[in-house]
């Protein structure tokens, strides 16, 4: 169960972002609720149409709610812009576990901020399939799903300096402790690298010391050689942050706002949601830090 606040100034009823919405809520319990919860549960999908988005591959232009298909699961991550490093990292656990969405009959779609020739190379760098990946060059999306914009969007400076205070945790919630915890490392989350490294001298099965650090800084080396391929023509998208929507046809099962940089989407708990009592977290292995996504219960 889950929250329901009304808004101010409409009748309508929404839930509190970070939560996963049950797909029992949408049952006919009672008449008027049903029709409630039911538009509640299709907000998202509403707020979506319209919005073009541009294909990794080719470039071509696509309406976002057609890719979804009618009693098919569909997951979409929302990443931040191509050269952002949370991109990088959300992506590279999203490799990882698209043959289990896949297997499961899970359609996956995600989108990215920039142009298409971003995605592109984002792509082939990260081993990301290019056709399950599209390009959001005005961020309309995420605009429409009122996503964090940042530190103060509205300021008319430039978008580099206010990733400097975002970088630490001043506007970008989280983002300080993030940092902190790639290089104390985590007991509660999985080792980032697979198979035997260095690390294993500080022990296995859990996120060592400096272990998470040390992906961010490769990634980063990436992203700075390969900056004027990755980084979006609209600098103003450098501070846009992201989040990821589960959808049961048009009705969202699953809601992740990011709150800042770095602080994505918790894999583990969108795949519960998403494959119900089918998944099981692997204990070991596979870039698996943990984000702990947010839920508001009643």
């Amino acid at each position: 169960m889950y929250q329901l606040t009304r808004r101010p100034a409409a009748s309508a009823m929404r839930l509190q972002a970070n939560r996963t919405i049950p797909r029992s809520a949408c049952l006919p319990v009672k008449m008027s609720r049903r029709k409630t919860v039911r538009t509640l549960a299709q907000q998202e999908f509403s707020q979506l149409q319209g919005v073009t988005v541009f294909s990794a591959g080719n470039a071509v232009p696509v309406e976002l709610t057609t890719l979804l298909k009618p009693g098919t699961l569909t997951v979409i991550p929302f990443l931040t812009h191509f050269a952002d490093l949370s991109s990088w990292e959300y992506a590279q656990k999203l490799v990882r576990v698209l043959p289990t969405l896949e297997a499961s009959g899970v359609n996956v779609i995600a989108i990215g901020l920039g142009s298409a020739d971003n995605a592109a190379s984002f792509a082939r760098y990260l081993k990301f399939p290019a056709n399950k990946l599209f390009a959001d060059p005005s961020g309309a999306a995420y605009t429409a799903l009122g996503f964090s914009q940042g530190f103060m969007p509205e300021a008319e400076v430039s978008p580099y300096l206010k990733l400097l205070p975002m970088l630490a945790g001043i506007g970008s919630p989280g983002t300080l402790e993030e940092v902190v915890r790639g290089y104390v490392g985590d007991n509660e989350s999985k080792p980032v690298f697979e198979g035997p490294t260095p690390f294993d001298i500080l022990g296995t099965g859990y996120q060592r010391p400096f272990e998470l650090a040390t992906l961010r800084l490769f990634n980063m080396q990436a992203v700075l050689t390969n900056w004027a391929e990755l980084s979006p023509p609209n600098e103003a998208l450098l501070t846009q942050q992201g989040g990821t929507l589960a959808f049961n046809g048009e009705e969202t099962i699953f809601r992740y706002n990011d709150s800042g940089i770095l602080k994505y989407t918790d894999v583990d708990a969108l795949l519960r949601t998403v494959l119900s009592a089918d998944y099981t977290p692997s204990k070991t292995g596979g870039n698996g830090m943990v984000v702990q996504a947010e839920s508001t219960p009643l």
